[in-house]
């Protein structure tokens, strides 16, 4: 009997936990989206009762294990921070995020062991490149060289550098199932997801993405492969019908000016050590935000940097754990390459490239950071090709 519930909720379980990947890009922090995310997380929990196979395949990989209890000392610390001034509900809360997003990089290992990680790839891909349809759909198009592709869908990211990282992630997503599965015309919804990031005008993302994308065709030059000279060959054209009509104007213009609002950014990081130096060792606590007017008359909140922010809530010791869990990301980043999974860990390069210039902190319920920091996180720590003949045998048998 409780194989035969093992079997009925692991089915649940990839079918919602699809469903939830493919909403969550879509509809950003709505709470029936989240409802998927919960149902996963029992079924998840009926499995791991009731298969003891998975259980024991589950946490076989030393490096897998390793990486998940780096990033759980980090989420642990920065919950307990929330106690600096004691508020028990606030440390509940962020202790149930910080769990949240443990179920979740173990949910993408359990549909690698499945054999259903293409599947999340494309539920992934979908729901990005639906967003990128719904926001083309919704907006002015006779302002959309002005409007940076803002106000329009009322699902997608508020802000709009947390788009242009949905659509960067969006293409790297597809080159992977690309690569995966032999299908070139996909190139095709690559092909909006790019003029759709470039239309954002923002210039942290597309620069992360430019990084990254060059090590990458650096590193498939080495092995001498070229099947990703065809997206460079694409985005080349991409690039040159924005130089030759006033969008690239528009564009370069912004990225011109990224040289005077580097200074702003220098200024918040500098205010920011400042109040860091009050609480050098553990920070303020999680919940901190700046409340400063910078010299241009703009109310600053957020520190506008991953790091900088890591650094004002958990001060050294905060930092030191969220370097750790990016230092042990480039580990699998080279674990990667050596299964010629390049793609991966150029997402990986992606993020930590983003987050720079982006300083919304990332635990939380599911929202931006859990697309655009912890998916490419969960896809790193789960090398390719683990699929447990194993694991599917012992659901097969419940129904015998």
């Amino acid at each position: 009997m409780l194989f035969r519930i093992s079997y009925y909720a692991t089915k649940g379980f990839q079918v919602s936990f699809l469903f939830f990947i493919f909403f969550n890009a879509i509809f950003c922090g709505f709470t029936r989206v989240n409802n998927l995310f919960h149902f996963s997380s029992l079924c998840l929990l009926i499995m791991l009762v009731a298969n003891p196979v998975l259980r024991s395949r589950l946490f076989e990989d030393w490096r897998f294990n390793r990486g998940l209890s780096i990033i759980a000392l980090m989420l642990g610390y920065f919950s307990l921070t929330t106690l600096y001034p004691f508020n028990f509900q606030l440390f509940l809360s962020e202790i149930i995020h910080a769990l949240y997003l443990l179920l979740f990089i173990l949910m993408f290992r359990i549909m690698t062991l499945y054999g259903r990680r293409l599947s999340v790839l494309w539920a992934m891909a979908s729901g990005m490149l639906t967003l990128v349809g719904l926001t083309f759909f919704s907006i002015n198009l006779n302002t959309i060289l002005s409007n940076r592709m803002q106000d329009g869908f009322f699902g997608a990211p508020s802000n709009v550098i947390d788009l242009a990282g949905y659509f960067s992630l969006g293409i790297f997503v597809f080159l992977i199932i690309i690569r995966e599965t032999g299908i070139r015309w996909l190139y095709f919804p690559i092909s909006l997801l790019l003029l759709a990031l470039l239309l954002t005008q923002s210039r942290g993302p597309l620069l992360a993405f430019v990084a990254s994308m060059v090590v990458l065709v650096f590193l498939q030059l080495i092995k001498r492969e070229f099947h990703l000279l065809k997206f460079t060959l694409l985005g080349g054209g991409v690039v040159m019908l924005f130089y030759i009509t006033r969008w690239g104007d528009i564009v370069f213009q912004r990225i011109a000016n990224s040289y005077q609002q580097s200074f702003i950014r220098f200024g918040i990081w500098r205010y920011t050590l400042e109040m860091t130096s009050q609480k050098p060792f553990f920070g303020w606590g999680l919940e901190k935000q700046l409340s400063f007017t910078n010299l241009i008359g703009d109310k600053i909140t957020t520190t506008h940097s991953l790091y900088f922010s890591a650094l004002l809530k958990g001060g050294l010791f905060g930092l030191l754990l969220l370097m750790l869990v990016m230092i042990y990301g480039f580990f699998m980043v080279r674990k990667h390459i050596s299964f010629n999974q390049e793609l991966e860990g150029a997402i990986f390069l992606f993020t930590t490239g983003f987050y720079i210039t982006q300083g919304m902190f990332i635990i939380s319920n599911p929202g931006v950071s859990w697309n655009i920091f912890w998916f490419p996180v969960s896809v790193l720590l789960t090398l390719p090709s683990i699929t447990s003949t194993d694991v599917i045998a012992a659901d097969n048998i419940a129904l015998e």
